[in-house]
């Protein structure tokens, strides 16, 4: 068996497991684009806690529990461990995101009717709607492919989204990680050609400009 199977295995392993969790993840994803749409006094916390939710989940259940032992290799170099790694970046972002969104109250989203909202919008749509199509028409099917909410690309995508409505200047640290796992996006599509994560390269290069512009403009 190949790496590549391996990873698809264990991919169509994980998403059997948690086909409920598929479920109500999705609609956490729906109800937190819903909050920025309709602010309510603690709309920004339940987002916050919602995304923060979604990225410990991937962390330590999608990385640590089903993938930490998985090998992956890229052009022949083998890289034990990458997924504990991965893992922990995670979890970190998770963390993150509920200190300054949830304890803090320093994440507040609203969407605008300006470049940022309808970016935001795209990446949104992306990570929650095209993703999957682009994955079907390059010859993917559930169970082995991964899904907005408990897979870590789209969440990505859709994370970067979400922090192009922010209308309060808060700390870049929250999207430094997002940034991260974006830019390596080229490896999926280089290893195991899940050619929608061209989108997870480009909601990097092209979102984190934004969001710091944003940012810098934000009171």
């Amino acid at each position: 068996m190949t790496l590549v199977d391996d990873f698809f295995n264990t991919l169509q392993t994980y998403n059997e497991t948690f086909v409920p969790m598929f479920i109500i993840t999705f609609a956490l994803g729906v109800i937190a684009v819903f909050l920025a749409f309709r602010k309510s006094k603690h709309s920004d916390k339940f987002t916050a806690a919602i995304l923060g939710f979604l990225w410990l989940w991937s962390g330590l259940v999608f990385f640590v529990l089903f993938f930490g032992s998985v090998d992956f290799a890229i052009f022949g170099l083998r890289l034990p461990g990458i997924w504990y790694v991965s893992g922990i970046l995670f979890v970190a972002q998770g963390i993150l995101i509920v200190l300054f969104g949830v304890i803090k109250s320093s994440l507040s989203f609203r969407f605008g009717q300006d470049r940022h909202g309808f970016v935001g919008a795209l990446l949104v749509v992306y990570a929650m709607v095209i993703y999957p199509i682009v994955g079907f028409l390059t010859g993917f099917v559930y169970p082995r492919y991964p899904v907005f909410g408990i897979a870590p690309c789209p969440l990505t995508i859709f994370t970067l989204g979400l922090l192009q409505w922010l209308d309060k200047k808060t700390s870049i640290l929250v999207a430094i990680i997002p940034l991260i796992w974006a830019v390596l996006g080229f490896m999926p599509v280089l290893v195991y050609s899940v050619w929608a994560d061209v989108g997870l390269f480009l909601s990097g290069v092209i979102g984190f400009p934004l969001i710091l512009m944003r940012n810098r403009e934000l009171p």
